[in-house]
């Protein structure tokens, strides 16, 4: 059971035991629980965002997007709800900074962007079937410029990974 969820994740290779794809999952999540952003590499976090959002059901996904939008100031939640609004063009704009709003609007752009990306893709970061390739989108830029961006996808991922290690 563990093998089937952790497949793809947190760096697991296909020959890895569960103690071991238990421990890369433990690790990522340590990382992002510790604010250790720098030490999280780009593509890894691409790499697990997706392969653990497309693992979380649309209740999950908002409750990991709001826990880590929680650990945002305010002004950081303004800044990512105002970089989804222009990079979509207006479709995807919270009500408000809240946390909980502000997950929901993600967890609706990362659903219905899924054949370009999801939520990645918006930010610039590739899509279609070609996922494991951060792409920039449209010459808005990627995750590098945008740092709030690879943290809520990080705590969506490390989420994820606090579950599946559990288990």
């Amino acid at each position: 059971m563990v093998d089937q969820l952790l497949g793809g994740l947190f760096g697991a290779q296909d020959d890895d035991d569960d103690d071991r794809r238990r421990g890369r999952a433990r690790d990522f999540a340590d990382r992002y629980d510790r604010g250790a952003y720098d030490q999280m590499g780009d593509d890894e976090v691409i790499h697990n965002y997706r392969a653990a959002s497309s693992r979380l059901s649309p209740e999950e996904y908002q409750m990991a997007a709001a826990d880590a939008l929680r650990k945002m100031d305010p002004e950081q939640r303004r800044e990512l709800r105002r970089e989804m609004r222009r990079r979509s063009r207006d479709r995807y704009d919270a009500a408000d900074d809240s946390p909980e709003e502000l997950a929901r609007t993600m967890q609706r752009a990362d659903q219905e962007e899924q054949g370009g990306g999801g939520l990645a893709g918006l930010f610039g970061l590739g899509g279609g079937d070609d996922r494991s390739q951060p792409q920039q989108g449209g010459g808005m830029g990627g995750m590098l410029d945008n740092p709030l961006a690879k943290v809520a996808m990080a705590g969506v991922a490390a989420f994820a990974a606090k579950k599946i290690a559990e288990r």
